[in-house]
């Protein structure tokens, strides 16, 4: 049995690896809870991240590594555990600034079958919030070495937060986000996560100058799916979208009902409660 696990858990990992190798975009759903990653897997999506800002939220954290490590894992394990597709888990910045107990994380997120993994350059620190370059180049070396010893594959996505964070003008944050990609790609990283940024000028200058399958955020500004393939781009994620989409549709269904009196919101696109069922049965 654990022979016939590993070669599935394997294959999983060589299929989301080659969805980054393809020359066209995949789109990224990210999941929250069990039922959330079902309906994305339901829908036909060819793989599944986690969000740990929708999932720090349904567990009652603010995003930004403030949940416990422990409660971050034990969600991801019920998102892999709930489908049958490749799973890749946002670690943040791997909940540690030292990097054996970034190892660590990382050990058993592979552990319980995910096969891939973000990891950011932002530490959460207010008077330092971005780690400099040889420090980020020797976390993703670190967990790249331990994977390559394992003689497994696990897709690293290094998540690059100049843009995020508002540290500089466009053109210095443009500049130091190429350097960080170039060196976090021969670090070991399989993708570079550029995170905070939507024009389209910036983007293609990073799919032109980036050796590497490069990562974009959905959401408001953002060019569409069509214009991104043109462009180059290799993976556009959903984030914690998906999931503030749906505290939006329970906004609806609340004031509807309390001041109206009516159940539209709440009905008309309800997944079916003999479905919901089925989804762990």
């Amino acid at each position: 049995m654990a022979t016939i696990l590993s070669t599935s858990l394997q294959a999983k990992a060589e299929t989301f690896k080659a969805l980054h190798q393809k020359q066209d975009l995949f789109i990224l759903p990210n999941a929250w809870d069990a039922a959330s990653a079902r309906v994305f897997e339901k829908a036909g999506f060819s793989a599944i991240g986690t969000t740990s800002a929708g999932i720090a939220a349904s567990l009652g954290y603010p995003d930004g590594q403030q949940i416990p490590v422990r409660e971050m894992m034990d969600a991801i394990k019920r998102i892999v555990s709930a489908v049958n597709l490749p799973v890749t888990a946002d670690i943040e910045a791997g909940y540690s600034q030292e990097i054996e107990k970034v190892l660590e994380v990382v050990r058993e997120a592979m552990a319980m079958g995910v096969v891939g993994l973000n990891i950011e350059d932002s530490t959460g620190i207010k008077e330092s919030p971005i780690l400099d370059i040889p420090s980020q180049v020797a976390k993703i070396r670190a967990i790249r070495n331990m994977v390559s010893s394992a003689k497994k594959t696990l897709v690293i996505n290094a998540r690059i937060d100049l843009f995020y964070l508002g540290l500089y003008d466009t053109e210095r944050a443009t500049q130091e986000t190429i350097e960080r990609a170039h060196a976090y790609l021969q670090a070991g990283a399989d993708c570079i996560f550029i995170f905070g940024v939507t024009d389209k000028a910036v983007l293609s200058r990073f799919v032109k100058a980036i050796p590497g399958p490069v990562n974009l955020l959905a959401g408001p500004g953002m060019p569409s799916v069509s214009e991104l393939r043109l462009m180059g781009v290799r993976r556009l994620s959903l984030g914690s979208g998906a999931m503030r989409a749906t505290l939006g549709t329970l906004e609806q269904i609340s004031t509807e009902l309390l001041q109206e009196g009516t159940y539209n919101k709440l009905t008309e696109k309800a997944v079916p409660y003999g479905e919901l069922q089925k989804f762990f049965t």
